[in-house]
């Protein structure tokens, strides 16, 4: 979730305090987008996710060009499954930012999830553009590749997330399944070791395949 506005209410919070305090000053201030955003994430952060949306909704009808309101409307509809929305609401705030890197991502992400591999890998290419270094752009350009069965540029982008962020446990399962894919095991376990140790849960299919378990 994006974070920022703030100012007319506190900090937002999860609890049961703040969000009443929170309401209370969506209700008496219903011109204000900051307080309809800031009550958006801390319901957002407490779960309700339907009831966040709504609230983010409502802060950009009163001010369309508040990017961390669209980019949470967004990062809600990937995760509901709503893949056309999202990448609808990030193209929208790329409109008013176009270095925004996390519309870029979320726009790969949801392609990701639509089978449409090849815009996801031009989308998280776009992400790096912007930040050749963001690990986060680099993983899931690595996991597109791998699903187009373009083994070596999954290794190079997993193992890329894995220098620039080398407690990423994600990157280091990635990279494992990739050069498992080329037949290095060894190599693979001891991304996957790495991964464990991060806290990841690996597949235990995988486990087995690497002789691991």
């Amino acid at each position: 979730m994006s974070e920022k506005p703030s100012d007319d209410s506190g900090t937002p919070a999860g609890d049961e305090v703040s969000i009443e305090k929170l309401e209370q000053t969506a209700a008496s201030m219903p011109d204000s987008a900051n307080a309809h955003y800031n009550l958006g994430l801390a319901l957002v952060q407490r779960g309700e996710w339907d009831r966040g949306l709504l609230e983010f909704r409502t802060a950009l009808k009163l001010k369309p060009g508040l990017l961390e309101a669209r980019i949470n409307v967004a990062g809600i509809l990937l995760q509901k499954g709503d893949y056309d929305g999202c990448i609808e609401e990030s193209l929208k705030a790329l409109q008013y930012r176009p270095d925004l890197i996390q519309g870029c991502i979320n726009i790969g992400i949801a392609f990701m999830q639509k089978g449409m591999m090849e815009q996801a890998v031009q989308s998280f290419h776009n992400a790096l553009n912007i930040d050749p270094n963001s690990a986060v752009a680099h993983l899931n350009l690595g996991n597109a590749y791998l699903s187009l069965g373009e083994i070596d540029k999954s290794i190079e982008h997993n193992r890329r997330a894995v220098e620039i962020h080398p407690g990423f446990a994600m990157a280091h399962n990635n990279l494992a399944v990739a050069l498992f894919h080329k037949s290095e095991t060894e190599r693979a376990r001891k991304h996957v070791h790495e991964a464990k140790r991060l806290g990841y849960t690996v597949n235990p299919d995988f486990l087995k395949e690497l002789g691991e378990e």
